[in-house]
């Protein structure tokens, strides 16, 4: 198989558009290679080739080598193709009906490169760091890394050529960052994106008929009769211990392979290894107890991935019996329904001698543990014993598909990088996604099965700094200290900042314990510095409201009391103004009592005295002296009397204003007039205005 760079996916994707340009279904491995042909006239504009160029072309682009008598026979096909004759048979030379190349014109032959502008204009906003074409590129080599993996796969498995080396593993080739950007790629719920990926994929199974020369009737028919053996990774993913999304794409995998024909068994290695596992799990959750309540969404935010403990903490969530014999039985639970659900057969009858096991496997598992890289015997033994089991049942018989029964079903790729230069003929282990593809490609497929089977394609990310049994650890110390899920993220966030520190080293959970003491310790001082900074505020600003309320309050008593004055003070100058209305008109009663009395006096004196001369002067002197001294004597002696005996002289003047006085004081009694209630309210009315 020719090598490619990553940028040709272009032109391949382009490739598998017009492959399946039309019906999917129904296709014979000479259609399949009348596909590429017609693809290399897409690919070159329909241009006129010799068929020494066209075979050229070919290899060029798609890394297939045809010979002449192949590209002749389908080239010689009318219905498709149309050969233009020249003066040497060398120089005949073909291209594609006009009317065919139109129609594979018409089909969405980019597809790929418009779901890419699709997806990327609808979430522009999250790939801010991206330009188009970079985008264009990053998913263009997650395609290519698809391409490779799956053609090395279905080339081991459709045909008997061995494989010397596996593609690189995916999750090498990006970046953390990389990788989420594709998974949320790939993730997106889109049937156009689905189907283009699903053809990508039914490619790389055509492309691997093509080379091995196989035969489409015999692989679909042979697909029906297989038997599976699941590993236990499987068995994890399917009780959802290694998460919902997981579960779930697991479990429509083995209902669509039920579906298909296929039969399921659990081999006696992987029964004993599941639940040897699950109980070495619960004794790792023992170890850290005591512990409280654990946040599952801090659990899996700080997680590498789903696991055991993450299964267990959103199990107890919100229980109030979780002790682990009862998460024992669940789990317990959980995996008889599955194999009843799915008619799984356990399989206890070991092919091989148990007692003298084999040294082939100690070769086996010597040889995966140098793949995995890890120090754990047991796991690396039991794949190896399965390996071993699958060979044995085999008997030889795994020349070709057709042949080949069984098969161990497994999610660990580094297990079938393992195989992959282990078997000679087929191989030992299938990906669940490696399988769907030739089920959706030669069963049946449904919108619902398109996403089931894009839902295999997400990348592996490992980025965690620390492993799931010291996450508990931690988890588990921080729970002593608080169950309160806000804190616990808070108090593990501070931790990954300083990326764990010694925290790992010596007694993990008595660490984390210290810390999350010393932290919430931290925490409360912070909480009552800052209520008492509250406090303090809360005091100055009631004393601000206090001092603005008393000012408010002096305020209005001071504007009431300037009222009040105002008011007072109006009434007072009314009551005045009245007063001294009544006194004007009672002066006035009294002073013209007083002309009246003097006009009297007077007039009287001078009527008296204007008689007396009339007299003399009608009567004579001589007659009026003697009744001038008789009328003059009273007048002598009566005021004389009266001031012998009062002490004082009679003054007329002095009696008209007693008598004016006593009349002054009748009119004040008669009107309400009281000269103290006068001076009184001028006296008040002036202490109003000095305060004022």
């Amino acid at each position: 198989m020719i090598k490619r760079n990553y940028m040709d996916i272009r032109s391949i994707t382009r490739i598998a558009a017009v492959i399946y340009a039309d019906n999917m279904s129904s296709r014979t491995t000479n259609t399949i290679k009348r596909k590429f042909v017609e693809s290399a006239y897409i690919n070159n504009n329909n241009s006129l080739l010799t068929l020494a160029e066209l075979i050229n072309k070919i290899e060029e682009e798609m890394g297939l080598l045809f010979s002449e008598e192949e590209i002749k026979k389908i080239v010689k096909d009318k219905d498709f193709f149309v050969e233009v004759l020249n003066r040497s048979s060398e120089d005949i030379k073909y291209n594609l009906q006009e009317k065919r190349y139109s129609v594979l014109c018409s089909k969405p032959i980019d597809e790929m490169s418009e779901v890419i502008e699709n997806y990327f204009s609808s979430h522009q906003d999250y790939i801010v760091k991206l330009t188009i074409e970079s985008f264009k590129d990053l998913i263009y080599r997650y395609l290519h890394s698809i391409l490779d993996s799956n053609i090395s796969a279905y080339s081991h498995f459709v045909g008997s050529i061995s494989i010397d080396k596996i593609p690189k593993m995916n999750q090498e080739l990006f970046n953390d960052e990389e990788i989420d950007i594709i998974n949320d790629f790939v993730k997106w719920d889109n049937d156009a994106k689905n189907r283009a990926i699903f053809k990508l994929v039914n490619y790389c199974i055509e492309y691997a008929v093509v080379v091995n020369n196989s035969s489409e009737d015999v692989l679909s028919k042979s697909l029906r009769t297989k038997i599976f053996y699941l590993d236990n990774a499987i068995l994890y993913r399917a009780l959802g211990i290694n998460g919902e999304t997981r579960r779930r794409r697991t479990i429509s995998f083995l209902r669509k392979c039920k579906e298909s024909g296929q039969k399921f068994v659990i081999s006696k290695f992987t029964r004993i290894e599941f639940f040897n596992t699950i109980e070495y799990h619960l004794q790792q959750l023992n170890t850290s107890t005591p512990f409280g309540q654990i946040s599952p969404r801090t659990f899996r935010r700080y997680a590498n991935g789903d696991g055991f403990y993450q299964f267990y903490h959103e199990w107890r969530d919100g229980r109030i019996n979780y002790g682990f014999d009862i998460f024992k039985t669940h789990i317990h639970t959980l995996y008889k329904e599955l194999v009843k659900q799915f008619d799984i057969d356990e399989d206890f009858k070991v092919p091989f001698n148990e007692r003298e096991e084999p040294s082939v496997i100690a070769i086996y598992r010597d040889e995966i543990q140098t793949v995995k890289k890890t120090n754990r015997n047991e796991p690396h033994l039991m794949d190896a014993r399965n390996m071993f089991w699958i060979e044995c049942i085999r008997n030889g018989n795994n020349i070709d598909i057709a042949s080949t029964k069984y098969y161990f079903i497994t999610s660990d790729q580094k297990l079938q990088f393992w195989d992959k230069n282990h078997s000679t003929n087929q191989p030992l282990t299938l990906l669940p996604s490696q399988w769907m593809g030739l089920i959706l490609k030669y069963v049946s497929r449904s919108s619902d099965d398109y996403k089931s089977f894009i839902s295999f394609m997400n990348l592996p990310k490992d980025n965690s700094v620390i492993s799931e049994d010291e996450l508990q650890a931690v988890m588990a110390g921080i729970s002593e200290m608080t169950e309160e899920f806000s804190k616990q993220e808070s108090i593990i966030e501070s931790m990954v900042e300083i990326k764990f520190g010694d925290i790992l080293k010596g007694n993990i959970q008595g660490n984390a314990k210290a810390y999350a003491k010393d932290k919430l310790e931290k925490e409360l001082e912070k909480q009552l510095e800052k209520k008492e900074r509250e406090r303090l505020e809360q005091t100055k600003a009631h004393d601000n409201i206090v001092s603005q309320i008393k000012e408010k309050a002096k305020k209005l008593v001071e504007d009431s009391e300037r009222r009040l004055r105002e008011e007072k003070h109006r009434n007072i100058v009314k009551d005045i103004d009245s007063l001294e209305r009544r006194q004007n008109g009672i002066m006035e009663q009294v002073d013209d009592r007083r002309t009246l009395l003097k006009v009297l006096l007077f007039g009287g004196e001078v009527v008296l005295i204007t008689g007396w001369i009339i007299m003399i002067l009608k009567i004579g002197w001589d007659k009026m002296e003697m009744w001038t001294y008789l009328i003059g004597l009273p007048l002598f002696l009566f005021p004389n009397l009266f001031f012998a005996i009062k002490g004082r002289s009679i003054n007329l003047i002095s009696y008209i204003e007693r008598i004016c006085h006593n009349y002054q004081m009748q009119l004040y009694a008669k009107y309400d007039f009281s000269d103290n209630e006068l001076d009184e309210l001028k006296k008040m009315k002036e202490q109003i205005e000095r305060t004022h």
